[in-house]
């Protein structure tokens, strides 16, 4: 579940534990714990305040708001944001509501986890270390310059805790459109109705470069409950993968930056990215006659197209806008617009329960390109 706020509304805070209710990441406790010495890691980033200027007459800043524990057992350094001149202010106020009383919840529950090992470490005869909160926040974009005419405040407020062994950061995005009725910044918003398609050829594209960092065909794709875990710097949007997810702990929470297209005024894609996809050497096959076989949803998908299957006439249709295409199993005939059909040496096929096409297909058919990379993936582009 995700802390975003739709207008004029807080959303629901209660959740099991009482830990912040979003962000990338589950904190993992060993319990009973024994706190390791010289394991507790720097906290994160040092946030300072940030003056946000949008225009001159209005002027956002954000300030530094420090929470502390009385506990004796929980060394906490919290530092949360306070956001201050949205155009919107009961917007910005029911945000920071919710960052500081989600930081409360967060102190608690710790306050509460330490104690449980104090106990557990008097009990048991051992020495006990103090646990350890650290929050703090760090501003990516703030609306100021000629790159972000939209106003767009982003900016992200981590969470990691200590009790012994390894941490689990967990990250919040908050990405605003500073408009007089303010409004949420979404992936969707950024790069349109086919933003998935997008990002995911992209990311893909990026983790084959160096698949030595990542795990091997651990990405599928963005997931739905992923939509908002990204933040915009520098005329990008960096999406954030949680620790572990799809790369080794060593890699942190994987970064992945992707330009943005054009927007207007509200926050809406004027124009997509360039459509590719990068196709993983596990993802196709060379059949004996040398014919390269690639599949046919996944990359049809990333290239922004949508795929519909007519199971009477085993037939894939293609439509992209105004572009229409279609393939029938087992049939070496295709076309493109008012192309009379044409082989290409190989009909589809199936292939691990999904169809395959000639590789060719992207160049011949689509009139887009496909090459092979370095790494020997392949790399499908539409002009």
């Amino acid at each position: 579940m995700k802390t975003w706020m739709t207008k004029k509304t807080i959303i629901a805070l209660g959740v099991a534990g009482g830990l912040l209710i979003s962000g990338a990441g589950v904190t993992q406790l060993a319990h009973p714990v024994q706190a390791a010495q010289g394991q507790v890691a720097s906290p994160t980033k040092n946030a300072v305040e940030a003056a946000l200027t949008n225009n001159q007459e209005q002027k956002v800043t954000v300030k530094t708001k420090t929470l502390s524990s009385d506990s004796p057992y929980l060394k906490a350094q919290v530092k949360i944001p306070v956001v201050e001149g949205l155009k919107d202010k009961q917007y910005g106020l029911e945000m920071n509501d919710i960052i500081e009383r989600n930081a409360d919840k967060a102190i608690q529950e710790w306050e509460k986890l330490a104690a449980e090992g104090a106990k557990d470490a008097k009990e048991n005869n051992y020495e006990f270390r103090p646990y350890e909160l650290y929050i703090n926040y760090e501003v990516k974009s703030d609306g100021s310059d000629s790159a972000n005419p939209q106003q767009l405040l982003s900016f992200v407020v981590t969470q990691e805790g200590f009790s012994g062994g390894t941490s689990m950061p967990i990250q919040y995005f908050y990405n605003v459109w500073n408009k007089a009725e303010a409004e949420r910044v979404t992936l969707k918003g950024l790069f349109g109705a086919d933003y998935k398609a997008t990002l995911d050829k992209q990311i893909s594209e990026q983790i084959a470069k160096q698949p030595e960092d990542y795990f091997a065909d651990q990405f599928k794709g963005i997931e739905s409950n992923q939509e908002e875990d990204f933040y915009v710097k520098d005329g990008k949007a960096v999406v954030v993968f949680p620790k572990y997810e799809i790369a080794p702990g060593a890699a942190g929470t994987p970064e992945f930056s992707i330009a943005l297209p054009d927007t207007s005024a509200n926050g809406e894609a004027n124009e997509a990215a360039p459509a590719s996809i990068v196709i993983n050497k596990s993802d196709y096959y060379t059949k004996d006659n040398g014919q390269v076989m690639i599949p046919l949803r996944s990359t049809i998908e990333g290239l922004g197209f949508k795929l519909t299957w007519n199971a009477k006439d085993k037939k894939a249709e293609l439509t992209k806008g105004a572009v229409f295409t279609a393939v029938e199993l087992g049939k070496d005939q295709y076309f493109f617009a008012k192309v009379a059909p044409f082989s290409l040496g190989a009909a589809p096929e199936l292939h691990n329960k999904n169809m395959y096409v000639p590789a060719d297909f992207v160049s011949k058919v689509l009139q887009g390109s496909i090459e092979k990379t370095e790494n020997g993936a392949l790399k499908a582009t539409l002009k």
